[in-house]
């Protein structure tokens, strides 16, 4: 094994361990074969140097070579397959820090419950400081940071109230403030806007909230009212900072004017407010509803690729879109042809579409794939993720 620099690195040369990103990210794993296009893409990471195998694969067109031009080790064999190894979720659910984690994030929906409703019905005290703090300590377990996203991902079929959603956010909402490299009271400010940005549905008729089918457009029309409602509610609590009230009015604003109420635009928006906007759509379209199964974080990528980045602050959706995938690198998914496979490679100018390492141990580039498609005029060979299992 040899540090070797990026301007040196050759085809064929193999991955002696992870190549990762300024922030720790795995861009390339262990054991895959470099080729030009592997190279050119570090370059786009700021990448300066490799942990390099001392060995070089000389044949590039042998078998194991697949469409896009990856090779992976020659001695990739000594991996179990996939079909004798456990998901990403059947390990997250089976771990002790799953278990722990919907243990405290149950109490805590229950605590929000139960605060809210009294402060609302009964005038007690809106105890604000104390759910923030139970929600920011499901953050870390055992003085160690967890993986939000996995846990999340596994509890989106358990409970769909907007409890639960709102603390859905507030962890989003924290962790996409540390990706932004917020201050720490910055990085609690915006986990308390997400923790409270819904509270306006509280104040809906209840037949509307929670009904199970698709919303009239004069129902629609009442739900959109959740965010005046919102900033009303909280204004009645003197504890409750300004941004957080802000953010209740405004997370569905959008930079190019196009959200409600107002139509705000760019710096109009609180920062607060466009960071739990990425956070709420997030959280609500992977999570499961009573007309629709939970979309796969992939798909939902893609819808912001797809809807136009210019509707959010461009630094911070660009920041999560980055970050996000990369947090589902080596997750074992599902594709729309049926075969599963394993996320190796994140492509950083399209991140709904990375690169997998399928069963049989083949390389499809999901972008290269899309791109062929287009160029065909055809959908047959445009693959793309299914489901994270």
């Amino acid at each position: 094994m040899k540090q070797i620099p990026i301007t040196e690195l050759t085809p064929g040369m193999v991955t002696a361990q992870d190549i990762l990103s300024y922030d720790n990210k795995t861009i390339v794993p262990k054991n895959v074969v470099l080729t030009e296009n592997i190279i050119a893409r570090l370059e786009g990471y700021s990448i300066y140097y490799a942990q390099i195998e001392d060995k070089v694969v000389e044949d590039l067109s042998t078998p194991m070579a697949n469409q896009s031009g990856y090779l992976m080790e020659t001695s990739i064999s000594r991996l179990h397959s996939a079909s004798h190894t456990k998901s990403s979720k059947e390990k997250t659910k089976e771990g002790r820090q799953f278990e722990r984690f919907s243990h405290h994030f149950a109490q805590c929906s229950e605590h929000y419950q139960n605060n809210l409703t009294k402060s609302l019905y009964r005038n007690e005290p809106f105890r604000a400081n104390e759910l923030l703090k139970e929600t920011m300590a499901l953050l870390h377990q055992d003085a160690q940071e967890i993986n939000i996203f996995d846990m999340l991902l596994n509890m989106h079929n358990k409970d769909e109230s907007v409890y639960s959603h709102c603390i859905d956010v507030a962890l989003i909402s924290n962790v996409l403030a540390r990706w932004l490299h917020f201050s720490e009271a910055d990085q609690m400010m915006a986990t308390a806007c997400g923790l409270f940005h819904d509270v306006g549905k509280f104040m809906l008729p209840m037949g509307v909230l929670r009904k199970p089918g698709k919303l009239t457009p004069e129902e629609f029309e009442i739900v959109k009212t959740h965010t005046t409602e919102g900033f009303h509610l909280l204004g009645r609590y003197n504890s409750i900072p300004e941004p957080v009230k802000n953010t209740a009015l405004m997370h569905h604003e959008k930079c190019d004017g196009s959200g409600y109420p107002y139509g705000l635009t760019g710096d109009e928006i609180d920062k607060f407010s466009k960071i739990v906007t990425i956070a709420d759509i997030f959280d609500a379209m992977t999570s499961e509803r009573a007309y629709r199964s939970a979309m796969c974080p992939f798909t939902v990528i893609k819808y912001f690729e797809d809807d136009g980045i210019q509707k959010y602050d461009m630094k911070y959706i660009l920041t999560f879109l980055e970050n996000v995938s990369n947090a589902y690198l080596n997750h074992r998914v599902t594709l729309s042809n049926g075969m599963e496979g394993n996320v190796i490679f994140i492509n950083h100018d399209n991140y709904s579409k990375p690169v997998i390492r399928m069963e049989n141990n083949e390389i499809i580039d999901l972008q290269a794939s899309y791109y062929q498609s287009m160029l065909q005029l055809t959908n047959n060979k445009n693959i793309s993720i299914e489901t994270i299992i």
